[in-house]
């Protein structure tokens, strides 16, 4: 889950343009949810990730349905074991659209703001929460906070998917973040020996401050999914003054032990066709990380 704030507005004729392109040329695999799946009415499209269901609106350009789609399925290939631990458990994807936000899905409508000892909370939102987070609704944070979650019902924005300019999180992909929050969940049941060593591994990282100020530094689920992203090479950069992590190769080097458990998920592919933002020049468009004298971040909000 990844903090910005978001202006639809920008990015409309953008998404409309790319539609029409793309669209057109698959509309066949994009159809109405079968009745026996028994989703809300606001999901007007479908399609089928191998066993996990692809939705959205309406409003959700079929372009988006369907690089969604090839983005889950390719984060599966290596291991079936988990996409069928994740079609046993029911899961799918929805995608808003950009005139959508979190609590218009029909799941999340009724999404309570987290309290202030909720431990996905950073240390700079638990110090300033009455002051921001306090003052606000529940659809007001969520709407405000987030352009797709993690969790066996995962979400993405049509326009992260297609990778529009000059919109939030543009230069990394927040779908590939998020499920990969899914396939952890499913390791939680098919593999616990290997949450239990990516548990060691962020133990051994937060040691060494190995990602000081970086938000893979916040919770073992965000160093999991963050370090998914670097994987995929489809993340913003970490930057210090020493330091640049911005594709599979750095990671490997910086934090082995991380790469070799990603590798028993993922495989030997590093490149997600489906994701516009692999190798992307704006992913280097990323704040520094400044270092004191001892490696400590100035002003962290998360390590």
């Amino acid at each position: 889950m990844k903090t910005k704030l978001f202006n639809p507005a920008k990015a409309l004729a953008a998404i409309a343009v790319a539609a029409g392109l793309a669209a057109c040329a698959h509309v066949d695999l994009i159809r109405t949810p079968p009745s026996s799946f028994g989703f809300d009415p606001f999901y007007a499209k479908y399609a089928d990730a191998q066993g996990i269901p692809i939705t959205g609106s309406s409003q959700v350009p079929d372009v988006a349905i369907l690089a969604a789609r090839d983005i889950v399925i390719s984060m599966l290939a290596y291991r079936p074991d988990i996409r069928d631990e994740l079609a046993r458990q029911g899961a799918r994807v929805g995608v808003m659209a950009i005139t959508e936000n979190t609590t218009d899905l029909p799941e999340q409508r009724d999404w309570k703001k987290p309290a202030i000892d909720d431990p996905r909370l950073t240390k700079c939102e638990v110090r300033d929460y009455a002051k921001t987070i306090g003052q606000m609704t529940d659809r007001q944070y969520w709407d405000a906070r987030s352009r797709g979650m993690g969790g066996l019902y995962t979400t993405g924005a049509a326009e992260n998917i297609m990778g529009v300019p000059k919109t939030r999180y543009y230069g990394e992909n927040i779908l590939v973040h998020e499920f990969s929050h899914n396939i952890m969940n499913a390791l939680r049941t098919i593999d616990p020996q290997l949450i239990a060593r990516l548990a060691s591994s962020y133990a051994h990282a937060r040691e060494k401050r190995l990602w000081q100020g970086a938000y893979m530094a916040n919770t073992l689920e965000e160093y999991w999914a963050e370090g998914t992203q670097f994987w995929f090479n489809s993340n913003k950069a970490y930057i210090t003054d020493t330091l640049t992590v911005v594709n599979d190769q750095h990671l490997q080097a910086h934090d082995p032990e991380l790469y070799a458990i990603l590798a028993e998920v993922y495989g030997g592919n590093h490149h997600i066709a489906a994701d516009v933002f692999y190798m992307h020049a704006a992913r280097m468009d990323s704040a520094r990380v400044s270092l004191d004298n001892s490696g400590k971040a100035r002003n962290d909000c998360y390590s």
